[in-house]
């Protein structure tokens, strides 16, 4: 594809991101001023300004997008972005909960370019206790409170109650299976053995992501524009799942030799928490002997040095799994891109998917 067609797929994803972005932060924004406006208590001030400053740093925003976009494409007549633009707001706010308990299971210090949250409110609130967990012991019921929040928001949303109580189903799904995948990968971090199912990798980023990202936030905007062809769901989840796939495979690819400024997040995380990414599964298979017994005794270890890390990662690429994980994360993304055309949704939605597509299929390394 030569550069001026890459420039007219991706436009159509930029431009419905430069319009409805701004609209969504907005709305998150003035969300939180109310709140701290209205709460009781100085403590509830403090804390309510800490998650709206969290929830608004800057972020890829892909699913509120994703969302508006699929409402936008299946809507029959004029498009009313109104309450929509609550419901894709509240995935953001969701998505900020489920980030805060991953820095703390993760252990991480970064998150969006800024501190994770229980390191702020354990530099914040430490002090005045011996409490040497308080800082994650508060960051997860602040998670809670954005969950509270979000209820509430969705329970206000004026949209017909028969939508509402569909698109509560699919909220509710979306969030226990990311649980499951999220317990699933704290299941085989830092295992003490390898001696579990093969797909484990992939059921990982299946469950946490892949329903996650694309897929769920897709059949909300359905739902939203009042689709309920079981058939155009089912095509929906045939697009989305291998881009889903696809984007964790990426983000698995980056967490390993990815660049800190770009990823937001630090470098060497996934090797530092010893998660069982596809990487880790291609390479596991791929060597053998000597090399495999050090590469699993390293990967393993708790803590984990810079020249054991750099051996990690080595044997990572000489291994062959980076270019195998490439390979892959290249056939699901042209997968989606085949079934896109199978979508009812309007071109020019379609192509705004494109763009979406198109951004995933990007690896910087």
């Amino acid at each position: 594809m030569n550069r001026k067609k890459i420039v007219e797929t991706i436009s159509p994803f930029k431009d419905f991101s430069e319009k409805y972005v701004p609209l969504i932060d907005r709305f998150i924004k003035d969300f939180f001023d109310k709140k701290i406006k209205h709460s009781s208590l100085p403590f509830m001030k403090e804390m309510y300004a800490m998650l709206r400053e969290y929830c608004t740093r800057d972020g890829k925003r892909v699913r509120p997008i994703v969302l508006a976009n699929a409402y936008s494409g299946y809507r029959k007549g004029r498009d009313d972005f109104s309450e929509v633009i609550k419901l894709a707001a509240v995935i953001e706010i969701m998505h900020s909960f489920l980030l805060i308990q991953d820095d703390i299971i993760d252990k991480s210090a970064l998150r969006r370019g800024g501190k994770a949250m229980h390191l702020l409110t354990g530099e914040k609130y430490g002090p005045r206790s011996h409490n040497s967990n308080i800082g994650s012991d508060l960051a997860l019921i602040m998670a809670d409170v954005l969950f509270a929040n979000s209820i509430e928001i969705i329970s206000n949303a004026g949209i017909r109650p028969v939508i509402k109580n569909e698109f509560l189903k699919v909220f509710s799904s979306t969030y226990e299976m990311t649980a499951w995948g999220q317990i699933l990968d704290i299941l085989h971090s830092l295992p003490r053995n390898f001696g579990f199912r093969k797909n484990v990798a992939m059921d990982i980023s299946s469950l946490k992501t892949a329903h996650y990202t694309i897929y769920y936030p897709m059949l909300m905007g359905y739902i939203l524009a009042g689709g309920s062809d079981k058939k155009e769901s089912g095509r929906i989840g045939e697009f989305a799942l291998p881009l889903g796939l696809a984007f964790q495979v990426r983000d698995d690819i980056l967490g390993v030799f990815g660049r800190e400024r770009d990823t937001g997040k630090p470098e060497d995380s996934d090797i530092i928490e010893g998660k069982i990414t596809l990487l880790v599964h291609f390479t596991v298979n791929s060597i053998k002997g000597a090399e495999r017994e050090k590469f699993l005794s390293l990967f393993t270890m708790v803590k984990k040095r810079k020249r054991e890390i750099a051996f990690i990662r080595g044997m990572i690429d000489k291994s062959g799994a980076l270019e195998k994980s490439m390979e892959l994360h290249g056939r699901l993304v042209e997968t989606s891109a085949a079934r896109l055309t199978s979508l009812k949704m309007r071109s020019v939605n379609r192509d705004i998917l494109t763009g979406i597509i198109d951004a995933i299929r990007k690896v910087d390394i």
